[in-house]
């Protein structure tokens, strides 16, 4: 034993040394694996290609969601915009938001259905035809749904909202009050991105 050295020091001398190479070899290995994918995909490019960008269906069938620029994605700070197919027949769920909200029919066509804000719940809603090269907007709360009412053809939209990320509330029918409708936020698509919050004691 050294007598320079305590009992004690001297006696964790060789166990440290053991690990400190330990860590060393593990550093060393973990140097060369691959880096993990974030499954958030941040791109702050100036210019992207859609065609290359994250997208899903969010376990909706016949339905498909890109975010071409968006606050969590790419940093975006007062808008948000989407590309949003829906396969025939399919919808969004009865929902609304306290956001902006503007659509431009890509291609084919469909039905918004609207409902009131004013009312104790959404109430029967309007049904108002959409096609191709047509742009309409949803009022701020308003509950609404988009439905490709075609049988035969995709419905795509490029949507716009403002104040991003969203937070929706979604109603299980247009008879549910406004006060009964459940929020989900994060949205399915910022999930990733924006943990969930946790509950409070």
């Amino acid at each position: 034993m050294d007598p320079g050295k305590p009992a004690a020091a001297a006696a964790r001398g060789p166990h440290l040394a053991g690990v400190g190479r330990a860590l060393l070899v593990l550093a060393t290995a973990t140097a060369f694996l691959p880096e993990a994918q974030s499954s958030c995909p941040r791109d702050n490019s100036r210019v992207r290609d859609i065609s290359r960008m994250h997208q899903s269906n969010y376990g909706r069938e016949g339905f498909s969601h890109i975010t071409v620029a968006g606050a969590l994605a790419h940093g975006m700070k007062e808008v948000e915009v989407w590309l949003q197919t829906f396969g025939p027949g399919k919808r969004t769920p009865i929902h609304r938001h306290s956001c902006e909200e503007v659509f431009v029919v890509l291609k084919g066509k469909g039905t918004l259905l609207l409902g009131s804000s004013s009312l104790r719940n959404p109430g029967q809603p309007q049904e108002i035809p959409v096609f191709q090269n047509s742009t309409f907007t949803i009022p701020v709360n308003d509950p609404h749904q988009i439905w490709n009412s075609d049988e035969h053809e995709d419905l795509q939209v490029l949507v716009t909202i403002s104040r991003p990320p969203i937070k929706i509330f979604i109603y299980d029918d247009w008879s549910m009050p406004h006060t009964a409708a459940k929020l989900k936020f994060p949205y399915y698509w910022d999930e990733d991105c924006l943990p969930a919050p946790k509950d409070e004691l």
